[in-house]
């Protein structure tokens, strides 16, 4: 199978009317992506992209943050963020919204070396994140001061997309890794003592993981196109979260993460058990509140700044969208 990082090309016709395609550029977080991430690929091989009438380069950067600043800078329309990155950037006057996920719940767990066994465990390590605000270190913060630990307790360790291989050599003692991320690096590190401490999603059920965001000058200027790519992002969540479609999100996935197929199909297996995939808008209120909550919580926000759930989310979109969806069937 091939994978591109574009759909089509702009002598390509859009839903078979013989149109120019729409040219959108998406950044998504982490080298390579996890599982959690593959839907945008999913769309784009079963060309539910230019059912809409949109091509679309897919590149990956080193994490949420780095993607929400390219948006920001104008070299992408579209990123994929991590929600208290896109609560910080909009509590710190940014004009972004998000409008769509791949995946509103957690799907990560805290990876430890050998001697760690719990969250006291900690003080005094180095523990291994992105960067500071990005969304391995807010989750390794809201974890750690469960506990009661403070950021004087810890040393941070800057690894970003590599806090498995970190651990491995010894050069931190934890890090949050998405599920086929941490089974992939165990299995290559089988005598490093790594083990799960915790699932994340179970201590924060309410945490709301990440979106598609744009900021606001793509989402007045390129809304057709926004929402297109919306609605073709719904299909491929239909797609995937159909089991009968197993094997062939797996050939993809395979393709775009780099991880052994048995791993991929375990993570495939909780996300369905666990409801994983996203519903509706992917931003259900209840999450996004808990998470602008955590973010002032955890001294990532002043609560002078706290923005509210229309600040963070666009809903026009998704209900554009679904609508368009509805249309084709």
């Amino acid at each position: 199978m091939l994978i591109a990082t574009g759909c089509g090309t702009e002598s390509d016709s859009a839903a078979g009317e013989g149109k120019a395609l729409n040219k959108i550029a998406v950044s998504m977080p982490v080298i390579p992506p996890n599982f959690v991430m593959v839907m945008p690929w999913v769309a784009q091989e079963q060309g539910f992209y230019k059912e809409f009438g949109l091509e679309v380069d897919i590149v990956s950067l080193d994490s949420g943050v780095t993607a929400l600043r390219g948006a920001q800078a104008g070299s992408a329309d579209i990123a994929a963020v991590p929600t208290p990155t896109l609560i910080n950037a909009v509590g710190q006057g940014g004009t972004v919204k998000g409008f769509y996920t791949y995946s509103a719940k957690l799907d990560v767990q805290m990876i430890v070396g050998p001697g760690i066994n719990k969250c006291e465990d900690l003080k005094g390590k180095v523990l291994g994140v992105d960067e500071v605000g990005g969304f391995a270190e807010v989750l390794t913060k809201k974890y750690y001061t469960s506990c009661g630990l403070t950021q004087d307790d810890v040393i941070y360790g800057n690894f970003p997309g590599a806090e498995g291989q970190a651990i491995a050599q010894g050069q931190a003692v934890s890090g949050v890794l998405h599920i086929d991320e941490a089974d992939a690096v165990i299995a290559q590190f089988p005598d490093a003592g790594m083990k799960s401490l915790v699932d994340l999603w179970d201590v924060v059920p309410d945490w709301h993981y990440a979106g598609f965001a744009s900021t606001q000058e793509i989402l007045d200027n390129r809304r057709d196109e926004i929402i297109a790519f919306t609605a073709a992002n719904i299909l491929a969540r239909e797609f995937m979260a159909d089991t009968a479609n197993k094997e062939v999100v797996l050939d993809i996935a395979e393709v775009v993460t780099g991880v052994s197929r048995p791993i991929l199909s375990e993570t495939y297996d909780v996300f369905i058990a666990s409801g994983l995939f996203p519903e509706g808008n992917g931003y259900p209120e209840n999450m996004v509140n808990y998470t602008i909550d955590q973010q002032i919580e955890l001294g990532n926000l002043d609560a002078a700044k706290k923005p509210v759930y229309g600040d963070i989310v666009d809903v026009s979109i998704y209900e554009a969208a679904i609508a368009l969806v509805n249309a084709r069937s």
